[in-house]
């Protein structure tokens, strides 16, 4: 399941509190472990703490799944299990990084004039509309890529072959590019319209 580099994780198939857990889920965590492990490392040096984190993240889409009645193995869970785990190790790295000093004043004076974050924000924003466009397997080979996937891994974990998974997320990219240029364009066209009017009228 797992090289001697990655560490292992205590499967189950009941959680802390005794609850039955899905074994498609537990099937799904299997699948993601190594790309999961990999990015935990590289947002944090101490992984002591990973296993953890995938032991509830699993319980926790166990029940989630069970709750709107979603039918064992019935759909591709992976790209689920994978985001759920990344928001819970996001979380676990924000309360980390609270504990840590800030530094000195002239650190603070550093980001204080550093003027790269509304540029940041701005690419943060446009990245969120394009993923909510995206199909939901585009969104599945995503979330597995920034998890540190290979795409060998990701056709693997999705049961298809390099190319096919590669080309089919492109094809997915380049539509929703041209839809959000596309959009963009009438929405300037529509201000520009409103501007226009906006001068044309007259004096009250």
């Amino acid at each position: 399941m797992s090289s001697p580099e990655v560490p292992l994780w205590w499967d189950r198939d009941v959680d802390r509190f005794g609850r039955r857990i899905r074994p498609d889920v537990r099937a799904a965590a299997h699948g993601i472990w190594e790309c999961a492990c990999r990015r935990a490392q590289s947002l944090t040096s101490d992984c002591s703490d990973v296993a953890d984190l995938m032991e509830n993240t699993v319980a926790q889409v166990s029940r989630y799944l069970d709750r709107h009645g979603v039918a064992e193995s019935s759909r591709d869970i992976h790209g689920l299990l994978m985001v759920a785990f990344q928001k819970a190790l996001q979380r676990h790295v924000t309360k980390l990084r609270r504990l840590e000093t800030f530094g000195g004043t002239e650190e603070l004076s550093n980001w204080a004039v550093d003027r790269t974050w509304t540029r940041q924000v701005q690419a943060h924003l446009e990245l969120d509309q394009m993923v909510r466009k995206l199909c939901e397997r585009s969104r599945t080979v995503l979330a597995l890529r920034y998890a540190g996937c290979t795409w060998k891994e990701a056709a693997r974990i999705l049961g298809t072959s390099v190319p096919a998974v590669r080309s089919a997320f492109w094809r997915d990219v380049d539509r929703v590019k041209k839809d959000l240029s596309s959009h963009r364009s009438v929405t300037h066209e529509h201000r520009a319209q409103q501007d226009l009017a906006a001068t044309n009228e007259p004096p009250c």
